[in-house]
């Protein structure tokens, strides 16, 4: 968006003054003629690291695709609920639930194994 554009809007940002004009169409041709300068050994490298690319972009679109990844990723990413599972939500004594805390920490392992364990246990 130029100056001119927006002469008669309040602009959000200060826009640098552009005083350089348009590219001649002579420019414009040259710019082109450099493009094809390109040798064909490097168009080739490039054609061949695209496709190389596309190639391992399928290929991770395909691994999330697959349930495992899928259970896996819900388990590594806060807030998403992993299939099979509900979400709970619980009011406790603010003391307990640092207790819980420091007892996961400990463990290695998460309140919500934890609440799995207990509520085992308790309900048989």
């Amino acid at each position: 968006m130029t100056r001119d554009a927006t002469k008669d809007q309040i602009p959000l940002f200060d826009l640098p003054a552009t005083d350089r004009p348009a590219p001649s169409p002579q420019e414009k041709k040259a710019t082109v003629a450099k493009r094809d300068d390109i040798l064909p050994d490097q168009a080739t490298a490039v054609k061949t690291a695209v496709k190389k690319s596309e190639a391992a972009s399928k290929a991770i679109a395909k691994r999330l695709r697959s349930p495992v990844t899928q259970t896996k990723a819900a388990k590594a990413v806060s807030g998403l609920v992993p299939a099979g599972d509900v979400r709970l939500t619980a009011n406790i004594r603010q003391d307990l639930h640092l207790k819980l805390k420091i007892a996961a920490a400990h463990r290695r392992t998460t309140i919500g194994e934890i609440i799995e364990e207990l509520v085992t246990k308790y309900i048989r």
